[in-house]
């Protein structure tokens, strides 16, 4: 019985995946925020400057960090860059970015974005 949930659930999530446009080629501003502090603070004490310290303390500590974008929403980042507790990440935290990549789906059905290339804007 568990093995035919399991097979249902992965059938289910191949069909979904392009619904949700997972692998859709993407191009994304936004700024660099821990995803737990954003999620708890809001936008006025979990983004910004003065919120860099305690976001780069968190994506030490390997918690996720996302892309906040001002049209798109919020963006899971998933694969490479999140590797080694986020050291690929690190030098963007609260910073304005342009991230070229694919949409993905995290585990939970968010949205999310694997990176290809992320550069400073401004």
């Amino acid at each position: 019985m568990r093995r035919n949930a399991g097979f249902l659930t992965a059938a289910l999530l191949l069909v979904a995946a392009p619904v949700f446009g997972a692998g859709e080629e993407l191009t994304l501003k936004g700024e660099v925020v821990d995803i737990t502090c954003y999620s708890k603070q809001g936008v006025a004490k979990g983004t910004g400057a003065a919120h860099v310290s305690c976001a780069m303390d968190c994506a030490k500590q390997d918690k996720p960090l996302g892309l906040l974008t001002d049209g798109d929403g919020l963006f899971r980042f998933v694969g490479e860059y999140t590797e080694n507790n986020n050291a690929k990440l690190l030098p963007f935290v609260g910073k304005q970015v342009e991230v070229k990549g694919t949409r993905d789906l995290y585990t939970d059905y968010s949205t999310a974005v694997r990176p290809v290339k992320i550069t400073l804007v401004k």
